[in-house]
């Protein structure tokens, strides 16, 4: 058995807190930061696994900063950009360049294998209000929306054809499901989800080595299973309830179980009233996920 970590929506490097469906801690994740390279010293996992929203403003230097503290954890990590990290021209230049090292293959899109697991990590783009995919934001636009690329989903298939032999899991930051009715509440932020998450499911049905998709974005906790396919979304580093996922792989299994800051002082600066919704229920917070392969080659 071996594990790694997945921490999602960190917003680090802003000087002024924010309002999401809680207290977003932004000023506080300097402090969040050493308090979780301390926890994860005593957890000691392979890797961490950083679903998107890395930096919480846009700017090369926020980049810089947000590279800097996750650097300072100390452990190999694979980073993956959110819509808070590529809404610029240039974004995905600045996050080429500061992330290079933990980039496997240069790119904001790429894929690794580590003992029994291969991984996926895939970067959708944003969707304009003509159609439009583009690597930036429309200025203009006050619609968020994001998809997938075809030039990905081609990557992604080639990549999934070549590993069929081993179990694998896929990663991005936006979830591929909306997010379910049951834990949904009045006046909570929508969080949003992959514009063509449906045919990106469809894609992934068709490989049964693809054990789960792992995502961000939504700032709460919530496990979907869907076709043979266990979505997992995590919640917001820097939001209650200030949580992550560990992840520990055994040959013939995924254990997910969801872990919070030893320091309990940074959840409980961030809730808001009663908001303790963004936890999830029992089911959102551990799940046991079969990993299995095929070397059948696929007839299309």
């Amino acid at each position: 058995m071996w594990r790694f970590v997945q921490v999602s929506d960190p917003h680090f490097a802003a000087l002024s807190d924010g309002c999401g469906n809680n207290l977003m801690i932004h000023a506080l994740m300097p402090e969040v930061a050493i308090c979780l390279k301390n926890d994860l010293k005593v957890l000691d996992p392979d890797f961490v696994l950083v679903t998107g929203d890395l930096a919480a403003y846009q700017s090369r230097d926020a980049v810089y900063a947000a590279r800097d503290l996750l650097d300072a954890l100390q452990l190999p990590y694979y980073p993956l950009g959110g819509n808070q990290d590529f809404i610029m021209p240039r974004s995905r230049a600045w996050f080429v360049e500061a992330y290079h090292a933990h980039l496997p293959t240069g790119e904001t899109y790429y894929s690794f294998t580590h003992e029994n697991l291969h991984v996926c990590a895939l970067d959708p783009w944003w969707e304009w209000e003509d159609g439009t995919l583009c690597a930036h934001r429309d200025g203009s636009s006050r619609i968020f929306r994001w998809a997938l690329p075809p030039h990905q989903i081609e990557w992604l298939r080639e990549d999934l054809d070549t590993h069929r032999d081993v179990a694998t899991i896929v990663t991005l930051h936006y979830p591929l499901l909306p997010l379910p009715a049951r834990l949904r509440r009045l006046r909570m932020l929508e969080p949003g989800y992959l514009r063509n998450g449906e045919m990106l499911r469809k894609v992934l049905a068709e490989y049964p080595q693809v054990a789960a998709v792992f995502s961000g974005h939504a700032h709460m906790h919530y496990v979907v299973e869907d076709g043979g396919i266990t979505h997992v979304v995590t919640g917001a580093l820097a939001e209650y309830p200030v949580e992550y996922r560990e992840i520990e792989v055994h040959e013939d299994r995924l254990e997910v179980t969801t872990r919070g800051l030893s320091d309990k002082s940074f959840a409980t600066r961030s809730l808001v009233l009663d908001n303790t919704w963004p936890s999830g229920q029992p089911q959102d917070r551990s799940v046991t996920i079969p990993l299995r392969t095929t070397k059948k080659p696929r007839g299309r």
